[in-house]
């Protein structure tokens, strides 16, 4: 499983800086139950829905071609 930032597809690490719509920033933490783990300023675990902190999860290990496709599918069935 994977999980990347919307922004720019980059792959999302643990203790890499992520930021909810009020710019607040969490230290991502890891991934459970659909939810991202993060852990705020002050030490304490939050849990936010991928969408919530910009970012989205991938559930299968697809390779960048499959990825490819499944974007351009998506517009155009926009």
């Amino acid at each position: 499983m994977q999980i990347k930032r919307l922004l720019n597809d980059r792959e999302v690490f643990v203790g890499d800086r992520v930021f909810d719509a009020q710019r607040c920033s969490y230290a991502f933490v890891g991934h459970s139950g659909g939810e991202l783990v993060v852990a705020a300023e002050y030490g304490r675990s939050i849990r936010f829905k991928p969408e919530q902190l910009g970012c989205y999860v991938i559930y299968v290990n697809r390779t960048e071609l499959g990825l490819a496709k499944e974007r351009l599918r998506d517009y155009w069935e926009k």
